[in-house]
């Protein structure tokens, strides 16, 4: 079971981050959007994360993880097609969100049939779920990178909608399988259960500063993502070269998952939690000081840690207060206030670069990741491992 979720999640992941970064602000460029433009279509499909996740979440808690996440496939497939069609800034905006309902459906169910299936070493597993991902992330701005210059934007457009075709056919797959830990709840309780279950989720302390902290991780992920591309370009970098900067990220993320995700079960979910903010932190803050390729890989991989030591931590720390049948809400919430900072980071950097240095913007970011940190810390309390177990 673990095997075909983590295959469904790879490619998703490679096929949806084959166009993220950075075809789409290159693209979007060469589309004649202005700065505060890209960083708003970059953040278009993690706006729809925003909206989306929480509900589909308590959904999921309710109508069945499997299903939620065979939808989150319908967009996975059909969307890189439709970037084709995208021939103005604000078309292109509009595929975006489309394109972003593949995450926003699939991520929050996925992560909670995992924990529930693996409820005494849901850290380690977590973390080996999200590493097969971020194999996707690995690959994806590199293979991305790498098409564009081959090929252009319409056969990447193409390649990436071939391959997200894939997850599609394995979640047809998994419908067929009987999980016990998945049983969908009868049509009469389900609703009143989603109402419920967000009620509670709003009201957990630990979930709201667990998700806050994941949050500002991506709120300096997205402005990663969104200008790094620019900014490397007006150092000389080539496309294909901050392909392999984000690839760095990626592969630092993949093997750092599964074993702080483990480190997390053993040693408790905060401290990784705080580590992990406070070299991602450092690094945003690094960014703008550095001009050349290797430079770039390694700061790139720095954060790739950064976000492998959070990420797991973070999720395992949610599934372990959720109550009850909440598990799906608590993801879902986790997922919205994740994507909050993800939307967020690239539409406020693109403000601030009309009329800041990127050694000044990128600061501000910086202090933003130092203060969700203290929050976290003070906010936080957690029960010694030995005690839970």
């Amino acid at each position: 079971m673990l095997v075909v979720i983590s295959a469904m999640g790879f490619l998703g992941r490679l096929s949806y981050e084959m166009l993220r970064s950075p075809v789409t602000p290159l693209y979007a460029r060469h589309l004649g959007a202005p700065p505060a433009l890209i960083g708003l279509i970059v953040a278009a499909a993690t706006i729809t994360g925003i909206f989306i996740k929480m509900p589909a979440g308590a959904l999921a808690d309710s109508f069945g993880f499997r299903r939620l996440m065979f939808l989150g496939t319908i967009p996975k497939a059909v969307g890189p097609f439709l970037y084709s069609l995208a021939v103005t800034p604000p078309i292109l905006f509009i595929v975006r969100m489309f394109h972003g309902l593949s995450t926003a459906l699939y991520a929050p169910p996925a992560s909670a049939l995992v924990a529930k299936l693996f409820p005494a070493a849901r850290g380690r597993y977590l973390g080996i779920y999200s590493a097969a991902e971020n194999a996707g992330v690995v690959l994806g701005p590199l293979v991305g990178g790498g098409a564009l210059v081959a090929m252009g934007f319409l056969h990447t457009f193409w390649l990436s909608g071939l391959i997200g075709i894939v997850p599609l056919v394995l979640g047809i797959a998994l419908l067929t399988r009987r999980v016990p830990e998945d049983q969908p709840k009868k049509a009469a309780q389900a609703l009143p259960d989603v109402r419920k279950a967000l009620r509670e989720i709003a009201h957990n302390r630990t979930i709201l500063f667990a998700a806050l902290a994941e949050g500002s991780l991506f709120f300096g992920f997205g402005s990663l993502q969104a200008f790094l591309p620019l900014y490397a370009v007006t150092q000389g970098v080539d496309p294909a070269s901050i392909g392999l900067i984000f690839a760095a990220q990626g592969l630092a993320t993949l093997v750092a998952r599964p074993i702080f995700g483990h480190w997390s079960d053993v040693i408790g979910r905060k401290p990784i939690i705080l580590a992990g903010l406070s070299v991602a932190a450092l690094v945003v803050a690094a960014v703008p000081w550095l001009s050349s390729t290797p430079a770039l890989v390694l700061v790139g991989g720095m954060f790739g840690l950064a976000s492998g030591a959070v990420t797991p931590a973070g999720a395992a720390l949610i599934a372990d207060v959720a109550k009850g049948n909440n598990l799906g809400a608590a993801m879902g919430t986790f997922g919205s206030l994740w994507d909050v900072g993800h939307a967020l980071g690239p539409i406020v950097t693109g403000i601030l670069l009309g009329f800041l240095a990127y050694r000044t913007v990128f600061t501000i970011v910086a202090i933003v990741l130092v203060a969700a940190l203290a929050l976290f810390g003070s906010g936080v309390r957690e029960e010694s491992r030995s005690a839970v177990h």
